[in-house]
């Protein structure tokens, strides 16, 4: 039998599949790499937006212009989820614990939600 990951030869039982736990390891972070690039790729930008939208905050809910949050770097595809505020009032976009919610065609307020 051989280690899957390196080719060494295998000793001890009949079903194992590598020599040791690095091999194993190493073995499965190339199996997933791809999946998991895509993933830190999406959490990478969420963690901006979230940072970007924490330093627009401002207790007062004062509009912020999206222009200034496009020009930070803000990416307006990505939320971790949106909550609805009622019935035609729209919905609130949240990147972890900081969410927009539009006021007008150029402005948005931001809102911090405390657990």
């Amino acid at each position: 039998m051989h280690c899957l990951a390196c080719g060494a030869s295998i000793r001890g039982r009949v079903d194992k599949r590598f020599c040791d736990d690095a091999c194993r390891s190493g073995f499965h972070n190339q199996k997933h790499r791809e999946q998991d690039a895509f993933v830190l790729k999406v959490n990478k930008i969420l963690k901006r937006n979230r940072k970007i939208l924490a330093g627009c905050h401002n207790p007062e809910l004062q509009p912020v212009l999206i222009r200034r949050l496009l020009e930070e770097g803000f990416l307006f595809g990505y939320c971790t989820h949106i909550e609805p505020i009622g019935r035609k009032k729209g919905c609130i976009s949240f990147c972890y614990d900081y969410g927009y919610k539009a006021v007008n065609k150029t402005q948005v307020e931001i809102v911090h939600k405390r657990s």
